[in-house]
């Protein structure tokens, strides 16, 4: 009885050894794809089971010697070995499913917070990854949503209280309709206008172009641009600057590259603070740059967002609900070119990458 005891705890013994062994390759960085650790766990069903039948065999030995009881025991260890190892397998597959179906009904119910921990397998972690990263872009977006809603309003509400608020005065006897109370309404209605206008043309940048597109001489083209700018560029105290070849055509829609750089000149001439601007022309790229005050480093992914302003107070000071260079990347990526933001130390530079003939 005492020997049968020492070879169970023998047997015991050996089997926890091994289990540690598997445990620490599994944890090892090397081994972090679900895939290797799987066929680990595959590759170590025949040996373990090699082991154990020769000591299932001294053990039936020990205990009892019939044929049954033995037929019994080596079946046991071909099938429950396997099925053992699938279970400890289906432990890696489990645990990470289980906290993505947590997060995924989290997501459902509007949770943007909700974050997903690494595993240390790879796979899941890629995944898990990408799925944090939607998580954050979909709670910026519902940050710029919420904030829509506010700066809308406000933006709104403002020029529309001006105007009814003049001219129910006016109605009422209480102010006359002199020509100063005349230009607010009419500057407020304006600043009415801009807002819906902003926000229609942003719609339509979105819709796909039906234009023709045409081979454009771009240094003409830009010249007769800044000059309908020449008063605000002079106001503001901004040269402008081309470095374009004689030779540059671009093919592309007119009324698209007009909106495109015509949104840019905006943009520098109202946030900027820049002395001078510059359109470059190479190869392949435009560029638009200004030697203004820039933008933090932080904030320049998200230039081209919906309703983004640097400054969250800059509406209330100009104007605008931030749809500007929004719709200047809609315009371009309709046009299939590529354009992206650089800090140019000093000011902005926005480099429009074309697509190749």
């Amino acid at each position: 009885m005492t020997a049968n005891i020492i070879f169970i705890f023998y047997v015991f013994t050996i089997a926890a050894t091994i289990g540690a062994a598997l445990l620490g390759i599994f944890k090892s960085s090397l081994f972090n794809q679900l895939s290797i650790r799987i066929a680990i766990l595959i590759l170590a069903s025949v040996p373990i089971t090699l082991f154990l039948i020769p000591v299932a065999n001294q053990l039936i030995i020990r205990i009892t010697s019939g044929v049954l009881t033995a037929l019994a025991a080596y079946v046991l260890i071909a099938l429950g070995t396997p099925v053992i190892l699938g279970m400890f397998a289906a432990r890696f597959v489990r645990r990470p499913l289980r906290q993505f179906n947590e997060a995924v009904a989290s997501l459902e119910q509007s949770n943007f917070k909700v974050q997903l921990q690494p595993t240390g397998i790879r796979e899941f972690d890629e995944v898990f990854t990408k799925f944090n990263n939607l998580t954050n872009r979909l709670q910026h977006e519902e940050r710029l949503r919420k904030d829509l809603v506010s700066d809308t309003s406000h933006e709104l509400n403002t020029p529309l209280a001006i105007i009814i608020g003049q001219l129910t005065a006016i109605q009422e006897g209480k102010h006359p309709a002199t020509t100063e109370r005349i230009t607010l309404i009419k500057e407020q209605a304006e600043r009415l206008a801009e807002l819906v206008e902003q926000l229609d043309a942003y719609t339509k940048a979105r819709v796909p172009d039906t234009e023709a597109p045409e081979n454009i001489h771009l240094k003409q083209f830009c010249k007769d641009l800044l000059n309908h700018f020449h008063l605000e560029l002079a106001q503001k105290g901004i040269a402008a600057k081309l470095s374009i070849p004689e030779d540059y055509f671009i093919h592309a829609s007119r009324s698209a590259l007009q909106q495109i750089l015509t949104n840019l000149i905006q943009n520098a001439l109202r946030y900027s603070g820049a002395s001078e601007l510059t359109i470059t022309a190479t190869d392949r790229t435009i560029a638009f740059a200004d030697n203004g005050k820039g933008v933090p480093a932080e904030s320049l992914p998200f230039v081209f967002e919906r309703f983004y302003r640097v400054e969250a107070s800059r509406n209330r000071n100009t104007g605008g609900l931030g749809l500007g260079l929004a719709i200047v990347h809609e315009l371009v990526e309709g046009q299939g070119w590529h354009i992206h933001p650089e800090l140019a130390q000093p000011g902005l530079r926005f480099v429009i990458t074309l697509r190749p003939e």
